[in-house]
């Protein structure tokens, strides 16, 4: 619509201004400025509407590549994979996610919008030029305009390479600044500013000179692009202005009308014949993003067709009375080592077999580095063992499919963006930020907030629930609570979260290293009451009396 709205519009209006100006005809002027004045507005909100359009392909392309991407990044623990085991090398997948889909969308919309149209203005000029010019002449004339094109391209660099390249140093520049602020109480107190300017300065000079670069290689190509629209509109004026140089029957302003009219039909259908040309550029770029998202969906497959073969292999389970695998935990010959830059492994355990049964607490020890937390990656499926299975309780029935069987507690608990309630309910959503419209719903978000309330008590943490700080409580939010908690509160969510969730087993490591060994005790005795099975890193022997065996890594395979 919009093509067909500017060849007409151009032809006619041109042809009628050109004869009034030329005859001096009010009639002629009056008739081009009801014409403009109509075309106008149609043009207005046609292209106000293509323009809306293509913003909402824009917004909608990235908005469910983006949704694909979550759910590819978060299966699997794809998302763990290529952070810290760097499966598929892949670098800054943050960058990927962010700000590769978005310019991916910007140049995909870019391209629906200005690809269909010039091609389309690029017939219709043509077919309204031919019928003063014929279609030779201007076959000709796209015809060698398409020869040196293809000449100057081949003398022109690849985009596609640029941007893959320079997207990469982005990100991690972005990393760089990323990593500083997760840091920046750690660099604060050793006065590391000045060798952080230093890390920062580095990456900042890595990207730009590789900008700079590229931009001298652009320039080859925009010589080139400029070349080849001006070469045209030089070529094509000579082959519009010839004809009507050669009609000396037809009268002045006729003749002038008619060549204004045709002329602008013929610097459109070149400028538009031109874009095409160049729409490779575009594609260059596009090319460059396609290719930086083609290695992440690829690395994200992979991970979850892993995965699947994994799951599939799992033994078949003896399940108890409350839907949970009654074998428990066992370990058949596991050798577990850590991953080396080259692709190799560290022994850190050799041919563990072991089996924790429900209600059998087990204490590992060791020193540093011996393997203890690489022994339960293992168990929590992050890392495979070198050799051996690993068989962990599971829900076995519908019925109990989102009870949570196994819980860690890291030493450093993690807290989302959220409010106080959020963090002990987590990976749950709290039913208070559900739907509240039926009071049966009402009643359930109570229920579960005193139990909230009575669980954070228990963790040593009802001060923030009972008055003991002012303006806080269950619904507090704040942008990052690892700021506003100390080491040893942090620790307690971490335990509120496992008195919320009661589930089965519970794998401890050095869950209690920032809380004072006589408190630490009580957190121990609640866990076990509530019947959940402990598996516990510790330094302190003191944890000792709450399990039934313990399990002493040297660290030497």
């Amino acid at each position: 619509m919009r093509t067909l709205l500017t060849v007409r519009a151009n032809k006619v209006n041109t042809f009628y201004l050109t004869k009034a100006i030329s005859t001096a005809s009010w009639k002629f002027w009056v008739r081009w400025f009801f014409n403009f004045s109509g075309w106008m507005g149609s043009a207005v909100v046609v292209n106000s509407g293509l323009r809306y359009t293509e913003t909402l392909i824009q917004i909608e392309l990235r908005a469910a590549l983006t949704r694909h991407a979550h759910k590819k990044y978060m299966s699997a623990n794809n998302f763990y994979k290529t952070a810290v085991l760097r499966d598929g090398g892949l670098d800054n997948v943050d960058q990927r996610i962010v700000a590769d889909v978005d310019a991916f969308s910007k140049e995909a919309a870019f391209l629906y919008g200005h690809s269909f149209k010039p091609i389309l203005e690029f017939t219709l000029s043509l077919t309204e030029a031919a019928k003063e010019l014929g279609y030779s002449r201007p076959l000709a004339l796209f015809g060698a305009q398409i020869f040196i094109t293809t000449v100057l391209r081949q003398m022109s660099p690849s985009l596609g390479k640029m941007v893959a390249k320079e997207q990469a140093l982005e990100g991690g520049f972005r990393h760089t600044h990323a990593r500083l602020i997760a840091h920046a109480e750690e660099v604060a107190l050793l006065g590391g500013s000045d060798r952080e300017i230093g890390i920062l300065d580095d990456g900042l000079k890595n990207m730009v000179v590789t900008q700079r670069w590229h931009a001298l290689q652009r320039i080859r190509k925009s010589v080139a692009d400029n070349v080849s629209k001006f070469q045209g509109l030089l070529v094509g004026s000579i082959f519009v202005h010839v004809p009507f140089m050669v009609r000396a029957a037809v009268s002045e302003g006729e003749r002038i009308s008619m060549f204004r009219a045709t002329e602008e039909l013929m610097l459109r259908c070149g400028s538009a014949f031109t874009e095409v040309l160049l729409l490779g550029r575009n594609l260059d770029e596009l090319a460059g993003y396609t290719y930086r998202l083609s290695q992440l969906f690829r690395v994200m497959d992979k991970g979850v067709e892993t995965e699947k073969k994994r799951a599939a292999d799992d033994r078949l389970l003896i399940t108890g009375d409350d839907g949970v695998d009654a074998g428990g935990i066992r370990f058949d010959g596991v050798s577990v080592g850590a991953p080396e830059p080259g692709g190799g492994h560290r022994l850190l355990v050799k041919g563990l077999t072991m089996t924790v049964e429900r209600g059998s607490h087990l204490l590992i020890t060791g020193p540093n580095g011996s393997g203890k937390t690489s022994l339960l990656r293992v168990l929590a499926g992050l890392w495979a063992p070198i050799e051996g299975t690993v068989t962990t309780p599971k829900v076995a029935d519908d019925e109990n499919k989102d009870k949570a069987v196994m819980m860690w507690l890291p030493q450093r608990p993690y807290l989302l963006q959220g409010s106080l309630r959020d963090q002990v309910v987590y990976p749950r959503t709290a039913l208070a930020d559900g739907n509240l419209y039926y009071h049966a719903a009402k009643a359930k978000a109570k229920e579960e907030d005193e139990k909230i309330k009575q669980c954070l008590r228990m963790a040593g943490l009802g001060k923030f629930v009972d008055g003991g700080v002012p303006n806080v409580g269950l619904a507090t939010r704040h942008l990052e609570w690892n700021d506003v908690l100390s080491g040893g509160e942090r620790q307690r969510i971490g335990f509120a979260r496992l008195f919320f969730h009661a589930p089965p087993f519970a794998i401890l490591d050095e869950a209690t290293s920032a809380i004072n060994p006589d408190e630490e005790h009580s957190l121990y005795e609640h866990v076990l009451a509530q019947g959940t099975t402990v598996v516990s890193i510790a330094h302190r022997l003191e944890l000792r009396k709450f399990h039934h065996r313990e399990l002493q890594l040297a660290g030497d395979g």
